[in-house]
């Protein structure tokens, strides 16, 4: 049932066009717990159930029979009910992948990477043999619609390439134990700077490659999925 759960409340974010973080206000719980019912990583409290029910206005008895119904029509839903099959967990393999833990980095950063492991996930089939692969939580909105607040991402593979989506780790500077991280769109290396691109706002940045320590590549769900 935490599958069917998990999926219809995202089912009905999408359609309701939210982002998890206004999801999480509204409950008053983290991005990332509702990444995680979303996933169905995590139970829900019945309370908790009940106010993301009356927050997205969907049916909260025939949420919990897997059924999707819309209390409005504000939406524009393609059907009316939608039924949500329980799948189950796919074998993802063993859960041996580190979650690198995170801090927000302000306004100008997407968060702070502290070099501590907080966590563990199962490692897709894709990189099943893949050394030095590691996973984080995404906490800002600077890559929306691409990637939303709570979305976990792998990263590691070959060196990125233009058009490949990477996380950006900073020099911590003198103030700070952690560097100043970014998720973004590479586009190119233009004379010792390393230029991207972000959706929200739109717009191209660039950073002085001496201010880098490292660059990782995002990993594509094609590939973690062995496509």
């Amino acid at each position: 049932m935490i599958d069917t759960l998990g999926s219809l409340i995202r089912s009905a974010r999408k359609q309701r066009g939210l982002v998890m973080r206004q999801v999480a206000e509204a409950v008053g719980v983290s991005v990332q717990a509702v990444g995680q019912w979303e996933r169905g990583e995590n139970d829900l409290t019945m309370d908790n159930l009940r106010a993301v029910a009356a927050f997205l206005k969907f049916d909260l008895d025939m949420a919990t029979r897997g059924e999707l119904r819309l209390l409005d029509t504000e939406a524009d839903p393609l059907n009316e009910v939608e039924r949500v099959t329980d799948v189950g967990h796919p074998n993802f393999g063993p859960k041996d992948v580190p979650v690198n833990g995170t801090a927000w980095g302000g306004d100008d950063a997407d968060f702070e990477m502290n070099g501590q492991i907080v966590d563990y996930v199962r490692r897709p089939p894709g990189i099943a043999h893949l050394k030095g692969v590691f996973a984080l939580h995404v906490l800002g909105t600077s890559m929306v619609p691409r990637f939303e607040p709570g979305d976990l991402l792998y990263c590691g593979g070959r060196d990125p390439v233009p058009g490949d989506d990477i996380v950006i780790e900073l020099h911590p500077t003198e103030q700070a134990l952690a560097g100043k991280g970014y998720i973004k769109r590479f586009i190119r290396r233009d004379r010792g700077k390393v230029v991207v691109r972000q959706y929200n706002p739109a717009k191209d940045l660039s950073f002085d490659a001496s201010s880098i320590k490292r660059v990782h590549r995002v990993i594509p769900l094609r590939e973690l999925l062995g496509f």
